[in-house]
């Protein structure tokens, strides 16, 4: 059975999924410049989660009887990474870009839009990379660390 979803909130969906896409590539990159226990482990942890939010939202995709984006063979990052500060700094505007994209998915479909999947899927993706934003900030000294609004443009 094929799932409905509005012209707005397919687009929206398909937006989240790239920047998912650039999350997963962006995160295994990095892995060449942190060198702290933690942070390898933070990155790891992070990886693993985009990678299901980036699955789960191509099977949400496919459910609608629509081809999911497929993933860039690279990315262009924000600034160059040449350390593990620089790496961190770019996982925050990574975290950030998906926050954007699957508020925009929330804010572009209704609750009984493709089921209650895609909304269970983007507000859990949102959460999820906006504490991992905040965890980010803090672990750079930035403050204040956490956003008042996540995602919103």
């Amino acid at each position: 059975m094929t799932e409905e979803l509005p012209e707005e909130g397919a687009t929206a969906l398909a937006a989240a999924l790239r920047a998912e896409h650039a999350a997963v590539w962006t995160y295994e990159m990095v892995t060449a410049f942190v060198s702290r226990p933690q942070v390898r482990s933070a990155v790891a942890e992070a990886t693993g989660v985009h990678e299901g939010h980036r699955d789960d939202t191509q099977r949400l995709i496919r459910a609608t009887g629509a081809t999911p984006p497929a993933a860039a063979p690279a990315y262009t990052l924000p600034q160059p990474v040449t350390d593990e500060n620089s790496a961190i700094s770019v996982l925050i505007t990574v975290e950030r870009e998906c926050q954007i994209g699957w508020r925009s998915v929330l804010e572009n479909t209704e609750p009984d839009d493709a089921g209650p999947g895609v909304r269970r899927t983007a507000l859990t993706a949102l959460t999820t990379a906006a504490t991992r934003a905040t965890r980010w900030r803090i672990t750079a000294g930035q403050n204040p660390a956490a956003e008042a609004q996540p995602g919103k443009p």
